[in-house]
């Protein structure tokens, strides 16, 4: 049955799982049909993206509240860091626990309509797996979260349970019984919503573009293709890769882990590969993308460059930065590096040599993904990505190593044009009062879950019947004609096989005629 709050509204719950948080958020749902995209859900990042010229700014009183997908605008109403970013040190149990909380508390009703959960990886995202649905996986790098069961206290948090009577042993029936419920990785989900939101606004300016053709202007531009393929990147304290293909998210044997592939690292570089690495990472971590450019990594690497000796005492880096000693020390006690060490990557220049590094891993990236998969549009989004200064250094590497081979393509022809393949995502946390793009995809998948399941309970099924059910009893002058009917047919059809009958007859016949006439007269001519 369709979910809907007591006041007929449409209510979606949104959890984004990070590693160390976990964003939850509720949101209403305000239905538009052929709603243009607000300015404000563009970055300058990628100003080519398509605007509508007729639709007016959101408010400052809206900012932060109110966000599109593509025609749908939601509001939001209640959203929370779990735990407060004071304390980073809860385990997985309580984490849970106070975002299960925050569901039922702000719970409308009996239950959401729909909930959509976007988690890091790698996760299980295959309902047809019961075992693993809905779970952190055992290769994850984070120890404490493997196998932890996100799916189950989530959903019962939200109302959508399936019925009692699929127990805890049967999980699997428990997962066909939850309707309503979206889930996939923090990547595949954000670049779902980034390839709804971009299509529509395509498709918005192309029909604008149309009707300018049918008045005979921008007849260059009326063939622009649709958007059937998009890679979202994000870039923090891992690497993750959300792939879009012919307008699906790709799911296969698991879902996208491009963090993990190979790079080449530029020459003469000695770092090792991120701590992470040295357990269950594809490479050991050496030379990957992660184990190059996520957080850890490059405060992993800022630690043992020599470099930062003298950004410390005020040379290179202009001043001295806080956080130094407290980083060489964890160094020289072999302890982690947490997330207070990693912020000193925030007080580094941007002429740093550290941003090279990252720049090369992230345009090897992009240069696999345009390679392989072909993609139209790679969204470069996370916490590391709020260094603007690297969307110009992955361009420009990006056209460097694809070394002219595809010029061809008049989108990757110049690092100009590459400043529309390559953008920032649709949904800045500044911008929006907090959101970002994984809490965004979370309600992507939740309002995709909402719209499927409204859809199959809308099926009618009719049930199948054969020629025998259809039949009635006729009455006794519809039998004399049903009668007569088939006895003229009988007729008819004799009629029909004595007539085929004389004619074969007749052409043998003739044909054996013709002959005896040709023979009589060939012998009477030789004599």
């Amino acid at each position: 049955m369709t979910i809907i709050s007591e006041s007929n509204e449409i209510y979606l719950a949104a959890v984004e799982g990070g590693g160390t948080t976990f964003v939850v958020s509720v949101a209403r749902l305000i239905q538009q049909q052929n709603v243009s995209p607000n300015r404000n859900t563009q970055t300058e990042l990628h100003s080519s993206d398509p605007r509508d010229d007729n639709t007016a700014n959101t408010t400052a009183d809206e900012k932060g509240k109110t966000f599109q997908i593509g025609p749908n605008t939601l509001q939001i109403i209640e959203t929370a860091t779990i735990p407060p970013s004071s304390d980073l040190s809860w385990p997985p149990s309580r984490i849970l626990e106070e975002t299960c909380n925050f569901l039922r508390r702000h719970r409308p009703g009996k239950a959401y309509s729909a909930v959509g959960i976007a988690t890091f990886g790698p996760a299980g995202v295959n309902p047809s797996q019961s075992s693993t649905y809905g779970t952190v996986l055992n290769g994850s790098p984070k120890k404490e979260w493997r196998n932890v069961d996100l799916l189950k206290p989530i959903v019962e948090a939200c109302g959508l349970s399936p019925p009692s009577e699929c127990g805890d042993d049967d999980r699997l029936g428990a997962v066909d019984g939850w309707k309503f419920v979206g889930f996939d990785t923090d990547v595949n989900a954000p670049a779902l919503a980034e390839f709804r939101h971009r299509k529509y606004c395509m498709e918005s300016r192309r029909n604008r573009q149309n009707r300018e053709c049918d008045r005979g202007r921008l007849v260059a531009s009326c063939n622009s293709p649709s958007l059937t393929s998009l890679a979202y990147i994000t870039v923090g304290t891992g690497v993750g890769v959300g792939l879009v293909l012919n307008s699906l998210p790709v799911h296969g044997l698991l879902h996208p882990e491009g963090g993990h592939v190979a790079i080449r690292p530029l020459e003469n570089d000695s770092f090792r590969g991120y701590s992470w690495g040295t357990e269950k990472s594809p490479y050991k971590g050496i030379g990957t993308v992660e184990g190059t450019t996520s957080s850890v990594a490059l405060t992993e690497r800022l630690v043992m460059m020599p470099q930062r000796e003298k950004d410390c005492d005020g040379g290179a880096g202009g001043g001295s930065h806080s956080g130094c000693e407290e980083g060489n020390s964890e160094r020289e006690n072999g302890t982690a590096i947490t997330a207070q060490t990693r912020e000193i990557l925030s007080t580094l220049p941007d002429t740093h040599d550290l941003w090279t590094h990252a720049a090369n891993a992230i345009a090897n990236l992009c240069v696999s993904l345009l390679l392989l998969n072909s993609v139209q549009t790679i969204v470069l989004g996370g916490g590391v990505m709020k260094r603007t200064i690297l969307f110009d250094m992955v361009r420009e590497k990006v056209h460097e190593l694809l070394n002219g081979y595809l010029d061809s393509v008049e989108e990757l022809s110049s690092v100009e044009k590459l400043r529309d393949v390559i953008v920032g995502g649709s949904w800045s946390g500044d911008d929006h009062g907090g959101l970002g793009s994984g809490l965004v995809g979370a309600f992507a998948l939740a309002l995709d879950a909402f719209e499927k399941g409204t859809q199959e309970e809308a099926k009618v099924v009719i049930p199948m019947t054969t020629e025998k059910d259809n039949q009635q009893p006729l009455a006794e002058n519809e039998k004399e004609i049903v009668n007569d009917a088939i006895a003229d047919k009988s007729l008819w059809d004799l009629e029909r096989k004595w007539f085929s009958s004389g004619f074969w007859v007749g052409v043998i016949v003739t044909v054996g005629v013709s002959s005896l006439v040709s023979s009589v007269t060939r012998r009477a001519s030789r004599r």
